[in-house]
């Protein structure tokens, strides 16, 4: 090889790396954690790339190898990116304690023991840019969870924060070219304008409420045969809250159900733990509890067979009755 071609294949190498490194840093999504002995950081074990902050370690599970299943911390770092300009809601469910920082604020603090209790923040962000984000969780006794989500602005539904958004260092921007081509006129055949169509208003089910209704919650789930509540009822919970705080006046009655199938003293009780979460997530978010009672009634009012799956799917649910 010539001078001239070393030259070239030295440029060639070097363009070489620079695209593969672009390439690396663009692909890392996900948060860097660091895991750890003890709930304070004692000892560090091992790090790893996670795409998104939600376990489950409860049942047996461990983190990693050499923890435990009891007393040890997470911390996660990153960088958050804001697809939207506005206020960004965070909700954090967990068991035990958690700190959330966004760009240097604290947006969540509840370092304290909590059994999967949900917890929120909020913080202004501006669309198109990456902001640093850290997590800090620690689990005691018995087995730890956490999930996180957010509410983007102009959203409604409560989604999980994950590695779309999520980046272990803020990502190069790709290279645009510009093009110089003479751009080709476009013809278009002039249309005459459609009359515009109402289209007509979609109304909330909880709208207009009065004494004597009785309505499903069919968007509320809790984990199978436990009385844990699933994020994804959080929009249909919050509505609720909406209707009762629009109309102070209206009491309620929580009732949780079941089908037949087991022990019904056990299925009495799920149910009573059930109407109560509800009462509680009510309260905590400010309707007042001397309007709210919650009650359980296991299997004792079906809605539909138990026979079939079908039925018993149905059976099993928790309404609300306006007073």
């Amino acid at each position: 090889m010539d001078a001239r071609g070393l030259i070239w294949w030295v440029l060639g190498l070097a363009v070489w790396q620079n695209a593969a490194g672009q390439s690396k840093v663009a692909s890392v999504r996900g948060l860097k954690g660091d895991y750890f002995v003890g709930t304070n950081y004692e000892r560090k074990v091992f790090s790893r790339i996670d795409p998104e902050v939600n376990f489950d370690w409860e049942y047996g599970t461990t983190p990693g190898p050499g923890i435990g299943h009891s007393y040890y911390s997470i911390r996660w770092t990153g960088k958050l990116y804001a697809p939207k300009t506005g206020i960004y809601k965070f909700m954090a469910t967990v068991d035990d304690g958690i700190r959330l920082w966004v760009n240097g604020k604290k947006v969540i603090d509840v370092w304290e023991l909590n059994d999967n209790k949900t917890f929120r923040g909020e913080i202004r962000l501006a669309a198109g840019r990456y902001y640093d984000l850290r997590v800090d969780f620690f689990n005691a006794q018995h087995g730890g969870s956490i999930s996180l989500y957010w509410i983007p602005p102009n959203q409604t539904g409560l989604t999980s924060l994950t590695r779309d958004f999520l980046f272990r260092t803020e990502p190069l921007k790709p290279l645009v070219s510009k093009s110089i081509e003479k751009p080709v006129p476009v013809f278009r055949k002039k249309v005459e304008p459609i009359a515009a169509v109402k289209v007509p208003k979609k109304t909330d089910h909880f709208e207009n409420l009065k004494t004597g209704d009785k309505l499903v919650l069919n968007q509320v789930f809790f984990v199978q045969s436990e009385y844990r509540l699933l994020p994804e009822s959080y929009g249909e919970l919050d509505k609720l809250v909406q209707a009762l705080s629009r109309n102070p006046a209206l009491r309620i009655e929580i009732s949780g159900h079941t089908d037949n199938v087991g022990d019904p003293r056990l299925n009495l009780v799920l149910s009573e733990n059930r109407a109560s979460v509800i009462s509680t997530y009510l309260v905590r978010n400010g309707i007042d509890g001397q309007r709210i009672e919650a009650k359980g009634y296991g299997g004792s009012r079906p809605i539909a067979d138990n026979e079939t799956e079908a039925g018993r799917s149905k059976n099993r649910r928790v309404e609300f009755i306006v007073k």
